[in-house]
This record gives C-alpha cells, structure tokens and sequence, in this order.
C-alpha cells in the first residue's frame, strides 16, 4: 500500500477505534451507578471483562475495506533488456515521492511518542522497586502479625523500608512486601490486617494483573475513559481484597482503623509507573467497609447480564457509526470499483523501460506477475498487490517497482474521472 495511505489508514482507523471505546466506556462507566451494582467482586470482574471488550473491538470488525467482486482488465507488456544498473538508480530516484509531515503522521507521531514514554516510565518504576528491594531490612513483627502467612497460606519476603511512604507489594516467583517504617509503631492488630491485606495480593497475582494494566495505560495513554477505567479497576480489586482481610481476620474495626490510621499519615507510594497505592482510593474503601451492603446473587446476575447486553448493542452501534474500515478510502477520495460496464479502463501515458533483474536474466528465468493495481482519480497509483507471481520474487519484485513507477490516464465514467481496481499483467522474456 501505498505509504501516505497507508499512514492515513493507520490514523483515521485509531481514530475510529477511539470513539468507539469512548461509546462503549461511556455506557459501561455509567451502568454500575445506574443500577447500583455495589458487590467488589462483581465490579471487578464487570471492569476487566470491559476492558478486555474495549481491547477486543478490532477484533470485530474488518480491518481492511472489504472489495466486490471485480472483472479483469490485463494488459502484456513486454519490457526492454537492456538497461544499466545507473540509469535504474536514476529512474527509482526520479520516481521516489518525497515524504512530507502530514496531519496523519504527526497525529501517529504523537501517539508513538506518548506511549514510548509510559513505558519507559513504567520501566523506571520497576528499576526504582528492584533499588527498594535491595535497600530494605527484613521486618521484625510480632507472632499475631506472623500468624498472617498461616491465615492467607501463601508465603513472602517481608521487608521494611524508610525509603517509602506506604505498603508495596510486587514479584511473581519471589514476592516482595515492602513495608513503610510507620506500620511498626501501629499496633499488632493493625499490622496483622495491613500484612494479611498485602499477603492476599500475593496470594490474588494481582501484580501480573497491574503489569499488564499499566502496559494497557501506556499504549492507550491519549484515551482519558481508559484511565478512568483503571481507575475502577483498582479501587475494586482493593475493595475485594479489604472483604477477605475482614472476613479472615475477624475484626472490622481494627482492620478500619489500620486503614484510617494509613489515611491520617497521609501514606502515598512514590514508585514513578506504578500506582499500587491511591490516597483517594483509600478513602472511598474505608467508606466501602463502613456502610456495606450485601446483594444478592441472582440479582448480581441479572445485573450483570444485563450489562452485558446493553454493552453488546453498544460496541455493535460503535462499529457502525464509526467504522475503522475503509476510513483512508474516504479522506483519499472516491471508494475504487471494478472496471466493467461503462467504465473506460485507464491508459499508460509513458513506456518506460522494464527493468529485467540481472541474475534472472543471465540465467534466462522467465515469467508472468499479474498484480491488482488501485489508481484513484487522478490516475495515480495507490496501491500494488500480486495476485499471481511469477513463482520468482526478484521478477515480482520488479514488476512491482515498475508499476509504482509508471504513469497513467484516470479511468472515466460517462466522461468522468473514477477511481478503479485495474488488473496487469507483466511478461518477463529473456530472449
């Protein structure tokens, strides 16, 4: 494809996908309030399940226009042997378009650029722990704050650290809980319900689960519903996590004061890339445990059910609205179509020589490439595809080349210029 249309293609499809996740963002943020879906675990897995269909709408959905059946229109030329390897530099230099800054490429430019520094941010925040790690000192806790590892049954290395300001928790196959200086002057109960908080992330492999969140973040940075979705995420997976410690514990009131205790010191970790910790989220879970209200798991059900419909009908208007196919077709001009009926085919205005590779010609290799050509309006080139090779890649390759560098005629409609998909047959013949 052409390399303008194909940055035009690029461009204008992620602009379409871009509304179409807004749509779908906008309909699934607003549900859960709506209907009032309260239970963590049902929003946790509502929120991933919504990104993971924001993730999945290219995948349904043509990425290419889709083309109509076309009649062939094949021409034979036969092209000239004898040509210098200077002067076929001096034809592809002469036949090169010079590349300009487009709106399409700045727009991509951007994007590129934005996304590359998410995740060398997201990379200087994993340096930054692997630093934390080295600097810690093993926690002295007492029995009942140990007596976490036997209520979660998960196991992992507990360190402490002054070099931040709240409880990180990260690894995979060794797991780390960094632990602030502050929580060893908080008392046992409250300690026990932080480690046993942190011990469940473990358990949960929720730190798999926010690498491949924060890479979603990096590469779909310019989308601000996306944030606001990871946001939810987040506080979610916080909230599931505040149940069990209560549920496992036995004590919602040390447990709320361990966090309200967090709260008041203002606990924030400073960890660039990687926001395990959220000051506002703290307090939206303290709020959670304070006026819980349990639901139902029919209603669940239906809830969720529902949601899935209306987000089904949504992404489907989404794809209709704004189409990612055939985008760079519409800002290029007219949409091609078959050369049949009153079509009149287009015309080459210039013989310039064939360029017959050397080897190929030296070892007397014959043979035909037809390749599907798109011209627009103007009759220039847009597109070269082979359609059938010549079973040698070097006589396919020059025959492509040649095509891109040739010269034709519009195609008319009833005297009008049209854009066409025109057939081409290219005969190499050694003698």
């Amino acid at each position: 494809m052409n390399p303008s249309l194909l940055t035009a293609e690029l461009a204008t499809g992620l602009t379409a996908y871009a509304l179409q996740a807004a749509l779908v963002l906008g309909v699934g943020l607003l549900l859960p309030n709506l209907f009032r879906l309260r239970d963590p675990h049902a929003c946790l897995y509502y929120w991933q399940g919504l990104l993971l269909a924001i993730l999945a709408l290219p995948l349904l959905q043509p990425l290419l226009q889709p083309t109509p059946g076309r009649m062939i229109f094949a021409g034979s030329l036969a092209g000239e042997l004898t040509v210098t390897a200077g002067l076929l530099d001096g034809l592809a230099a002469n036949g090169a378009e010079e590349e300009t800054w487009t709106a399409y490429r700045l727009v991509l430019l951007a994007i590129g650029l934005g996304a590359l520094v998410r995740l060398a941010w997201l990379g200087l925040g994993l340096s930054r722990l692997r630093s934390l790690r080295r600097d810690a000192v093993p926690a002295a806790l007492s029995p009942m704050v140990s007596q976490a590892f036997d209520d979660v049954g998960t196991r992992a290395r507990l360190l402490v650290s002054t070099r931040v300001e709240g409880p990180l928790t990260f690894g995979w196959r060794d797991p780390v809980v960094l632990l602030p200086a502050g929580v060893l002057e908080l008392v046992p109960e409250a300690q026990r319900g932080i480690v046993c908080h942190e011990l469940l992330h473990v358990r949960r492999r929720d730190w798999l689960c926010a690498l491949f969140e924060e890479a979603v973040r990096a590469l779909l940075w310019f989308h601000p519903a996306v944030w606001v979705l990871l946001a939810r995420i987040a506080l979610s997976r916080e909230q599931v996590v505040d149940r069990e410690v209560v549920r496992r514990t036995g004590s919602r009131r040390a447990y709320l004061e361990a966090l309200q205790a967090v709260a008041s010191r203002s606990w924030q970790a400073a960890v660039p890339g990687l926001p395990f910790f959220h000051r506002g989220h703290l307090r939206e879970r303290v709020a959670h445990l304070c006026k819980e209200v349990p639901m139902s798991r029919p209603r669940i059900a239906t809830l969720v059910t529902t949601f899935a419909g209306l987000l089904a009908l949504t992404a489907t208007l989404g794809i209709l609205v704004f189409p990612m196919t055939g985008t760079a077709w519409a800002e290029a001009g007219a949409k091609p179509v078959p050369i049949e009926g009153d079509i009149h085919p287009p015309q080459r205005l210039w013989n310039m020589p064939l360029i017959y590779p050397a080897e190929e010609k030296a070892m007397m290799i014959e043979g035909r490439v037809t390749s599907e050509v798109v011209l627009d309006e103007q009759g220039e080139v847009v597109s070269v595809e082979v359609k059938r090779s010549s079973s040698n890649a070097n006589l396919d390759q020059a025959a492509v080349d040649f095509i891109w560098k040739s010269s034709f005629t519009p195609a008319t409609l009833n005297g009008k210029p049209v854009a066409v998909f025109y057939y081409l047959s290219i005969d190499f013949e050694a003698n």
